[in-house]
């Protein structure tokens, strides 16, 4: 029986593989969770480039507000990459824009019809379903590092989803009606990190587009939460940067960065 580091670089080139020796690979049957795992070995300076902690449970796991992401262990994929900051700082909130796009397209390679969307900041729907989470979290010293947090619903049984959002949720498995390899899946997305990562920051046409072209929230009217206060219109496109615009009802456009809450009214 192969191991999962082998299922994972089954389909890999030569050049990616060499990008992700196995022990850059970490995989545990339970973790608090597996960002802090890697915020914590970028705090001492240990963490590598694309070093990759992968968790069958996670029982401090979290989504960018603090949420938690349940799941039954071994079912779902819950990693964390890391990912070295440089170059021009200004693109570096690119980031989670680059990885909904990356597990997007790993995704539909999968799905191909089923109308993936990605709901802005970091969320991956299907049909109106959330399917994955996002959460980007830095290190500055010793030097800066991004640690990348994905949860994705793999082999969760539609029963198997809590009462509280079995109606917004789906996994792989209640799509296709069967499981699927998570070393598979885990594969895609590691693959599209190590082609386009960091280049695409800079070059961001291509993920903009993406992002647009399957947005969840284009044209709905929207009520925000955000640091400087209450908002509402209607989601109107993004920015240069990957930021939510918001048309206002005195057609003002409204540039959204980050926003605590937001509610499709």
């Amino acid at each position: 029986m192969s191991s999962p580091y082998s299922e994972i670089v089954r389909d890999w080139p030569d050049h990616l593989r060499a990008n992700f020796p196995e022990d850059y690979f970490h995989h545990t049957a339970e973790t608090g969770s597996t960002n802090d795992d890697l915020l914590a070995l970028a705090a001492r300076g240990k963490a590598r480039p694309g070093e990759v902690t992968l968790t069958d449970y996670q029982s401090k796991g979290r989504g960018r507000r603090g949420d938690r992401w349940e799941a039954e262990p071994g079912r779902n994929l819950l990693f964390s990459i890391a990912l070295p900051l440089a170059g021009n700082r200004t693109h570096w909130s690119r980031l989670p824009h680059l990885t909904a796009m990356i597990v997007g397209r790993a995704v539909e390679s999968i799905l191909p019809d089923t109308g993936t969307q990605a709901k802005w900041p970091n969320d991956i729907y299907i049909q109106g379903k959330k399917l994955a989470g996002i959460l980007v979290e830095t290190v500055m010293q010793p030097a800066p590092f991004a640690i990348v947090g994905i949860g994705l619903n793999v082999n969760t049984r539609p029963e198997e989803f809590p009462d509280s959002i079995a109606d917004i949720a789906t996994s792989l498995y209640s799509e296709l009606d069967c499981e699927s390899s998570r070393w598979f899946v885990l594969g895609l997305i590691l693959r599209g990190f190590f082609e386009t990562y960091p280049d695409a920051l800079d070059d961001f046409d291509e993920v903009k587009a993406w992002l647009e072209s399957r947005s969840y929230l284009q044209g709905k009217m929207l009520a925000l939460r955000t640091a400087a206060g209450h908002l509402s219109g209607t989601a109107h496109g993004l920015g240069p940067d990957g930021e939510l615009l918001i048309e206002t009802e005195d057609g003002r456009v409204e540039t959204i960065i980050s926003a605590e809450e937001i509610f499709i009214l």
